[in-house]
């Protein structure tokens, strides 16, 4: 007699509802849709740098994700998810949910002045501090062109002031870190006159 294969063990669910309730237990911020674009860019990357502590799969990050939408950020998500399909909701990724944030908080049209605003970026009367915190800050606007250490360094040398970028191209290539460390040493190598800015309009020494 033939015998009966066991029955195979349920698939296991899609959501672990231990994974929610950590996530909750970060008290992630909320987001109700109200302000300028940059506070939707920075929920979105708060919400990630959480997601990837806890490795959450897609369908745990929607639903972590449905607890931090209030006011009419809520009501609008609301809206959009009853003109789609059943199977659409059940298969929406993190990635398409950030999409859907993006073009309606991020307007393409801010993201296109910040790409601008970044391409244009130099040094100018900022430290060489500040002017690396720009920098990096807005990156993010232009990731094609900044997805490797050369064309960061060469971003960043091209945007500094003469003397500095004078002083960097002697050394030949370097990368991002020891431009910033070599342009950081030639401030503080200096005369006082000259780091504080007396080719520019400016009484306020500026620091490194």
């Amino acid at each position: 007699m033939q015998s009966i294969p066991a029955p195979l063990p349920p698939p296991p669910p899609r959501v672990d509802r231990k994974v929610v309730k950590l996530f909750l237990d970060q008290k992630p911020p909320t987001f109700d849709g109200m302000g300028e674009p940059a506070k939707a860019e920075t929920w979105v990357r708060a919400l990630e740098r959480i997601f990837r502590t806890l490795v959450c799969n897609d369908a745990e990050k929607m639903i972590c994700v449905m607890h931090q939408l209030t006011g009419s950020a809520d009501f609008c998500w609301d809206t959009k998810l009853k003109t789609m399909s059943q199977d659409c909701v059940d298969e929406m990724t993190w990635e398409d949910f950030k999409t859907e944030v993006y073009d309606k908080y991020v307007p393409k049209s801010y993201r296109k002045a910040k790409a601008s605003e970044f391409h244009n970026l130099t040094q100018g009367r900022l430290s060489v501090t500040e002017y690396d915190r720009a920098l990096c800050d807005m990156t993010r606007y232009a990731p094609e062109q900044m997805d490797t250490d050369e064309k960061l360094a060469d971003k960043f040398r091209e945007g500094l002031r003469y003397e500095i970028r004078m002083a960097l191209a002697v050394r030949g290539t370097l990368t991002y870190a020891e431009e910033l460390a070599l342009a950081l040493d030639v401030v503080a190598a200096m005369p006082k006159e000259r780091s504080a800015g007396k080719h520019y309009a400016s009484t306020t020494p500026a620091t490194p």
